[in-house]
């Protein structure tokens, strides 16, 4: 299997301060908050969502100075917060402002 993409519109609920991994690496934690109808099942349905994510390097830099509750498109994939806790985390390597939205 090689498939492991997740391309979700939201808003930044939280950003934790810049950081640095012990190998020098610049990360931030994010929570990404969703709210949209989706079709299922023939029918309409309310979805909603907060996404836990990390950003590393440049995106880490980016993000860390991205205003609170601005409109972001998130692109990345998900992985087990670390080796031993099987919880999923977003791992943003890009991210795009949605039109309209105001930085």
């Amino acid at each position: 299997m090689k498939r492991n993409e997740v391309v979700i519109d939201g808003r930044l609920l939280k950003r934790s301060v810049l950081r640095y991994t012990p190998a020098g690496t610049p990360a931030v934690d994010l929570l990404i908050g969703h709210r949209s109808i989706q079709n299922e099942a023939g029918g309409r349905r309310e979805a909603r969502c907060e996404i836990e994510a990390v950003a590393l390097g440049d995106m880490a830099l980016k993000l860390g100075t991205a205003k609170l509750n601005r409109s972001l498109q998130v692109c990345g994939f998900l992985a087990q917060r670390s080796p031993g806790n099987r919880r999923l985390v977003l791992h943003v390597v890009s991210m795009d402002a949605i039109a309209g939205d105001q930085e």
